[in-house]
């Protein structure tokens, strides 16, 4: 059986319409698929990696958690993104500053490299995967430079995702481009980063 989470944001521009779609593959393509939403929270500490942390939760509101039992197939993250540097999980959330930007498992540089939370998120994501697990990063410019790279170095895991604009919300498209990873075909503009 497929053990698959899908990840969404709670807060910003666009959530119902990311929401659709991790409902959309669940009923057509993960069957058994937990989907859990990110609640992001500033930190007191202004010299914490980006200021923010990030608590799961499933849609029956209970807390979720990486148990580190490798028994994931894969990970998926439907969300808005900036060139290189991850998943915005607040897109557009006024409380997160000017243009409502929050990605604590980004990278505070735009050169790749992982803040301290992005490092441990996706060591934690890694941990609880089968070894030909995959990580799927819906999104815009996620495959761009190297925070694809980063993000398969740390959970030593494929990922996939775009070097360019990319519909995450649009059902279709994310129905496209999941159907064609499952059957061993990547489209562009989305990439393949291995560990």
């Amino acid at each position: 059986m497929e053990r698959v989470i899908i990840i969404v944001p709670s807060q910003g521009h666009d959530t119902n319409s990311f929401l659709a779609v991790a409902k959309t593959l669940r009923a057509r393509v993960y069957h058994h698929a937990t989907i859990v939403k990110t609640t992001v929270t500033k930190t007191t500490n202004p010299g914490a990696n980006g200021a923010a942390s990030v608590t799961l939760s499933r849609l029956d509101g209970t807390t979720f958690s990486w148990d580190g039992r490798p028994h994931l197939t894969r990970v998926l993250t439907i969300s808005h993104g900036f060139v290189g540097a991850g998943q915005n999980l607040t897109y557009g959330d006024t409380n997160f500053g000017e243009g409502g930007g929050s990605q604590p498992w980004g990278s505070m540089e735009n050169d790749g490299s992982l803040s301290a939370e992005g490092q441990s998120f996706w060591t934690s994501v890694g941990r609880s995967m089968r070894p030909k697990g995959k990580i799927l990063m819906l999104g815009c410019l996620m495959g761009f430079g190297e925070y694809g790279t980063s993000v398969a170095r740390a959970s030593r895991k494929s990922v996939y995702a775009s070097t360019d604009l990319f519909a995450a919300g649009d059902t279709d498209v994310a129905l496209k481009y999941v159907r064609a990873i499952e059957h061993g075909k990547v489209l562009k503009p989305l990439k393949r980063f291995d560990p």
